[in-house]
């Protein structure tokens, strides 16, 4: 009976050692690592949680691996650019081409500057005065169509407004004396503001409520990488999420690597203004009254000849998968909670 007993032993040590041999030999497979290109129309807080949740972590806490690049004169082709993502406004997608699957902003963020600073602007103080504006059928535009229109200002009969000049020279004519006031985003309008040749007046997020900002990708990138659109979009809601939760400062810390040439009371004082007014999206799902008033400004301003559907422009799978399941980050003790 010993005989047996120690046999038996015998077999269950050396199996024993042989499935933990097995387990270090054999480590756990680890998840898909996923390298994307992203390619961002302009640096602007505008896209924020896109920064946020590469400087936080959470991209690489959901096995994405991305890099950024920003597009030269404001322009992103999407038709020709070697990237996967595109940080873009939503009225470049109202025809055939990408569609977006995630929502940065909830508000339009360009404001109206003037050259003199004052504490009681109202809108029809435009009436008779030159904007530089953005290109025609750009969110911004439309946007401020749609305010003057509200305020009875007829744009281009009671106020002139620029919109010629591509987006790279709009400050430049600006500075060189054209027109009495321009839109921008921060940081732009930041830095145009703290040196002291304009002045921010009023938010063309007065307009109302549209999905300005969006991520969107092509199709069929769509359906080739679902994975890593879903990681994508995982991250970012974190990302939005930390927004809602941090003071400007501590946002501003974070994100200031990403804003080199603004010192860091200017980038705060630009992210206090910018969450005041509740730019950046709770999560990445875009409602269909937001983007029916960004369809109703270019309808309206003669920009889109007729309704575009919803789902021709948004994909919304993979936001509301996110928002389904919550927030959450995979284990990993080198990244913060959102």
């Amino acid at each position: 009976m010993r005989r047996v007993l120690a046999f038996t032993t015998a077999i269950l040590l050396l199996a024993g050692t042989a499935v933990a041999v097995w387990v270090l030999t054999h480590p756990k497979p680890q998840p898909e690592f996923h390298r994307l290109k992203a390619r961002e129309t302009a640096r602007e807080l505008a896209y924020l949680p896109h920064y946020l949740a590469a400087a936080l972590g959470y991209f690489e806490a959901y096995n994405l691996q991305l890099v950024l690049t920003t597009a030269p004169r404001g322009v992103v082709d999407t038709t020709n650019e070697n990237a996967d993502l595109f940080l873009v406004s939503l009225d470049r997608l109202m025809t055939d081409g990408p569609v977006a699957f995630a929502a940065f902003t909830q508000y339009d963020p360009t404001f109206l500057l003037g050259r003199e600073a004052t504490n009681d602007f109202q809108w029809k103080d435009l009436m008779g005065k030159t904007v530089i504006g953005d290109p025609p059928d750009s969110t911004g535009e439309v946007a401020l169509e749609a305010i003057l229109r509200r305020h009875e200002m007829i744009p281009q009969t009671r106020v002139t407004i620029i919109q010629h000049l591509p987006l790279h020279l709009r400050v430049g004519a600006f500075l060189s004396g054209t027109g009495d006031h321009i839109i921008l985003s921060d940081p732009l309008a930041a830095y145009l503001e703290k040196s002291g040749v304009a002045h921010v007046l009023a938010p063309i997020a007065a307009s109302g409520a549209v999905p300005a900002r969006v991520c969107a990708a092509h199709p069929e990138f769509l359906r080739n990488h679902p994975d890593a659109i879903l990681a994508y979009t995982q991250a970012v809601f974190a990302a939005q999420d930390w927004i809602e939760k941090h003071s400007p400062a501590e946002i501003a810390a974070v994100a200031a690597p990403f804003f080199p040439y603004l010192d860091l009371e200017t980038l705060t004082r630009a992210v206090a203004r910018n969450k005041k007014i509740d730019l950046w999206a709770k999560n990445p799902l875009v409602e269909e009254q937001p983007y029916q008033n960004l369809q109703d400004w270019l309808i309206g301003s003669g920009e889109l000849l007729q309704a575009v559907p919803f789902h021709q422009v948004l994909e919304q799978s993979f936001a509301r998968e996110a928002v389904e399941q919550g927030l959450y980050l995979p284990e990993n003790e080198n990244t913060p909670r959102p």
